[in-house]
């Protein structure tokens, strides 16, 4: 019995001893964790902010004049071809100069044409004779007529004989003129003042009226330039000029924008516009009229045309990039002098190469952030730094550096 019963103790105790080990282990744990718990909330308060990228509001020049676009058409165009047949002896200008009205371009071999002449003078000198004899012969019959010496019936053949010949005649000297304006047309001159271009025969080649065009001759001062303008503005762009006699078409300017950007040094004038509207697009067609002295423009150039002169105003001006738009509108975050986040709202005009105009909702040098907007709230501590900013001349985006700036 004392065995067992020291057993059972021993066996007690050993549970008692397994106990008491287990829950110095499990409080030993819970120290590690809570440890470990701390550490991390230390590290989490000691976070740096997020960094984002800003850029400051800007006051820009912004020109607010509607631009179209426009193509440039030559005032005369001449397509030179043909008219005769023959081989091409001469061409007499070089291409792509200027040459002046009257100026001999194209030689084509005349002997034939030359020939052709001589056939029709000989021709009319017949025909002239012929007249000459029939009208003898009539004035003959007339007198014998009177004296009744001579039939009725004779006078009159006479007479029609005259008629004939004189028929003959007319029919030779209008032969005579084709043949002459042929030989003409062997010598093909300029009929304006003007640029040639590329020649497409050369001396030797077999050239006829369906060999098409030869050369093509342009002038380019002036010039015209073809836009579309929408219905509205054409009836701003009316009631601009109104007088008190009426619309004052030649009072409307136009202004040219090339494609490099630039402005044309010379401001053109509205010399047409079209009497009906394009069903299609609602637009009317324009046309204005360029002095070009120094040939800079040619017919088929794409230009950007703008009624009136451009004007400029001062503008509030930020990337596109910061705006932001939810239900209530558009929004951009503002970065606080103390650099904390703010929610802002504004108010948009139109949008010029990746800027946008603000109108109301901010003041210039303040700092919206254009990237990592979706790493920030309001109320929020951020380590902000500049983004590179492209510059804005004439309405053109400009270059800029690659790297952020520090604040």
């Amino acid at each position: 019995m004392r065995q067992v019963k020291s057993a059972g103790l021993n066996g007690t105790l050993f549970r008692r001893r397994m106990f008491v080990q287990g829950w110095a282990a499990l409080v030993g744990m819970s120290s590690l964790l809570l440890v470990a718990c701390g550490s991390g909330s230390k590290e989490a308060a000691e976070a740096p902010p997020p960094g984002v990228l800003v850029a400051q509001v800007a006051m820009r020049q912004i020109s607010e004049t509607v631009e179209y676009v426009g193509q440039t058409v030559a005032v005369n165009d001449v397509s030179l071809r043909a008219q005769v047949e023959g081989y091409l002896l001469e061409r007499k200008f070089d291409e792509g100069r200027d040459v002046e009205q009257g100026d001999e371009l194209f030689l084509i071999d005349p002997a034939l044409y030359k020939a052709g002449v001589a056939a029709a003078e000989g021709a009319v000198a017949e025909a002239r004779a012929a007249v000459s004899r029939a009208d003898k012969d009539a004035k003959r019959y007339r007198s014998l007529a009177q004296k009744q010496s001579v039939s009725q019936q004779a006078l009159d053949k006479a007479e029609s004989e005259l008629l004939q010949a004189s028929a003959i005649l007319k029919t030779a000297e209008a032969r005579l003129l084709k043949a002459q304006i042929d030989l003409s047309h062997t010598v093909i001159t300029a009929p304006i003042s003007g640029r040639i271009g590329r020649a497409a025969a050369s001396a030797g080649g077999l050239v006829t009226p369906l060999t098409g065009e030869l050369a093509r001759l342009v002038e380019l001062d002036p010039i015209y330039a073809n836009f579309s303008v929408s219905e509205r503005d054409v009836i701003a762009a009316k009631r601009r000029y109104q007088t008190g006699t009426g619309f004052d078409l030649d009072a409307v300017e136009v202004t040219l924008r090339l494609p490099d950007g630039s402005l044309y040094e010379h401001v053109g004038r509205v010399d047409f516009i079209d009497n009906v509207v394009d069903r299609k697009t609602g637009t009317i067609v324009l046309r204005a009229r360029f002095d070009n002295p120094r040939k800079l423009l040619v017919p088929g150039l794409y230009v950007s045309t703008m009624l009136g002169r451009e004007e400029t105003t001062d503008k509030l001006i930020i990337p596109q990039s910061a705006v932001q738009e939810d239900q209530a509108g558009m929004f951009v975050m503002v970065v606080a002098p103390d650099s904390t986040v703010e929610l802002r709202r504004i108010s948009t005009g139109q949008a010029y190469a990746g800027e946008l105009v603000v109108n109301a909702g901010l003041e210039p040098g303040e700092e919206v952030i254009v990237e990592g907007i979706q790493k920030v709230r309001p109320g929020l501590v951020v380590d902000a730094k500049l983004a590179p900013r492209p510059s804005m001349q004439q309405g053109v985006e400009a270059g800029a550096g690659d790297q952020a700036e520090e604040r």
